[in-house]
Formats: structure tokens, C-alpha cells, sequence
């Protein structure tokens, strides 16, 4: 399912920012982009997704930025004083005029101590960043719930109008055989007459009795009638349904499936292909419900 999520917070040392996207995916599938010097807290910011989502590619992206920038640096004294006496004992001896400027010993190698100051501890990031990371996650939460609420709304016209295709099929079986039945008769007969030979009346029933015996899908409508109150039931529980409501619609696949094996007449198939055709965009939708 979609949805969208993002918080920024400040502690006073640090700004950290939280941003998540979703989309659709069968299955939950996590991309995570955190700068290098806070990359330590990727594993635990997954593993907080984890347990709120369990469906969708979500991307996940922060950012980090210091806001104490004085206290996260430390200059080696030192090694200023040794490069400036160097510098000026080179000076002396060159006999020069150039100046010696402050903000060039700065960028001499070693003077600034940067590698392991932005570094903060995990101990002092970790809270601020899962505390950015839960607002987002409600934000994603509450979007994918709407987007649940309108799916449901779907589900339950779908599911009422499988519920009339099915009482059609149901009430065309029937005739299904009666129409292979006079059929029959009407091609054998008409084989026949030239012959001078009449078809008994009770080899023409053994032939219908045959057909209807492998025609039936009475079984599989009742099952698909049972699968569809289980989907509707389904539908109006709380919590994470995707993975029931996509069995529940696979079984219905089944079913037409083998009800359209079993279809001896035109007009029971087309009522069967618009079931098929039904159950297939419901297969669709219910793989990407949480």
C-alpha cells in the first residue's frame, strides 16, 4: 500500500530528519539511505519499520546535519605552534615578506580533528532519530489506513456483485443440461432418421445422466458462495488481512477455475469468464493490502 511519512528533530547538537515512502510490493522490501558518519543506526531503523509495516517497498532517507559545529571539531594546539615555528624559521632563512595566515596552518594535515568528532555516539543519536522515525511511521500508518478503508468500500461491491454472478451460474446450471439433452436427441435422432432407427429413450438418458454428473459445479458454487462470506468476514476484522484475503481469493480462483473445466454450454461459460474475470482484479488488489 502507498503512503508517506516525514519528521525533523532537533536536540541542541544535532538536526536529524526522517522522510519514508511506500508503495505497493507482495511482500515488505526496505531501502534504506543514511549518511555514513550516523550509519550504524541503519539496522535498528529497519528493524522499528519491521514491526510497524509488513507489506510495501518503503524508502527509507535521513538526514543529519550537526548544529554545534565548534564543539564537534577539536584543533591539535600543538601542532600549530610547530608548524608556525617551522614556517617562520623558514621565513627567516629564505628572507621573506609573505605573511603567515591563521586560516592556512588550519589546513595543514593534522591540525583539525574531524574523522571522529561528527561520529556522535549511537547512545545519543539512536533516541532522537526512532523518536523522528515513529512520527513518520504514524504519518505512513494513517495513510495506509485510509487507503484500507477505501479498499474495503471496493472489496465489499466486488464481493456483492460475484455474489449475483454466482446466483446466475447457479440458476443457468440446470438448464445447461437440459439444453445438452435436447440437443442431443435432435443430432442423434437426425443421424438416424435416414436409417430407419429410433434412439431409445433410456440410452439418451444414460448419455444426459453422464454429462450432468460431469457438468455439475454445484460443490463449487457452495464453496465459492463460503469462500465469498469468508472474504466479506474478513474484510471487517482489525489488523493485518492481506495474507487471508489473498488465500481466501486464490481458493475462489480454484473454484472458477474448475467450474469453467466443467461449463458444457455457452451461456454458463460467459457467466464463468465474468467470475474469472471478477476474482482476477480482486488476486490483483488484495496482494498489496497490509
Amino acid at each position: 500500500m502507498t503512503g508517506y511519512g516525514e519528521a525533523t528533530l532537533e536536540d541542541g547538537r544535532f538536526v536529524i530528519g526522517v522522510e519514508l515512502k511506500s508503495v505497493n510490493n507482495r511482500f515488505l522490501k526496505i531501502a534504506g539511505k543514511v549518511p555514513e558518519e550516523i550509519s550504524y543506526l541503519l539496522g535498528e531503523l529497519e528493524e522499528r519499520i519491521r514491526k510497524s509495516l509488513l507489506r510495501g517497498s518503503v524508502a527509507l532517507t535521513v538526514r543529519f546535519e550537526p548544529t554545534r559545529h565548534a564543539d564537534l571539531y577539536e584543533i591539535d594546539e600543538e601542532l600549530v605552534k610547530k608548524y608556525l615555528k617551522t614556517l617562520t624559521r623558514i621565513k627567516k632563512e629564505l628572507n621573506s615578506d609573505e605573511p603567515i595566515f591563521i586560516k592556512d596552518l588550519l589546513l595543514l594535515p593534522g591540525v583539525v580533528q574531524t574523522e571522529e568528532a561528527l561520529k556522535l555516539g549511537k547512545e545519543e543519536v539512536l533516541p532522537v532519530a526512532l523518536r523522528a522515525l515513529d512520527e513518520a511511521l504514524r504519518q505512513i500508518v494513517a495513510m495506509r489506513e485510509m487507503e484500507g478503508a477505501t479498499l474495503g468500500k471496493e472489496f465489499r461491491t466486488r464481493a456483492a456483485g460475484l455474489e449475483e454472478l454466482v446466483a446466475r451460474v447457479a440458476k443457468e446450471a440446470p438448464r445447461a443440461v437440459e439444453e445438452y439433452r435436447r440437443k442431443l436427441e435432435e443430432r442423434v435422432n437426425q443421424l438416424l432418421r435416414d436409417k430407419g432407427v429410433a434412439l431409445a429413450p433410456e440410452d439418451l438418458l444414460k448419455e444426459v445422466a453422464i454429462l450432468a454428473e460431469r457438468s455439475d459445479i454445484t460443490e463449487e458454487i457452495q464453496r465459492f458462495e463460503s469462500h465469498l462470506q469468508q472474504f466479506r468476514g474478513t474484510i471487517d476484522q482489525s489488523g493485518p488481512v492481506g495474507r487471508k484475503l489473498e488465500f481466501i481469493v486464490q481458493e475462489m480462483v480454484r473454484e472458477s477455475n474448475t467450474m469453467s473445466a466443467k461449463s458444457s454450454s455457452t451461456a454458463l461459460s460467459q457467466g464463468i469468464v465474468e467470475i474469472k474475470a471478477e476474482v482476477d482484479r480482486l488476486k490483483e488488489q488484495v496482494m498489496n493490502v497490509e
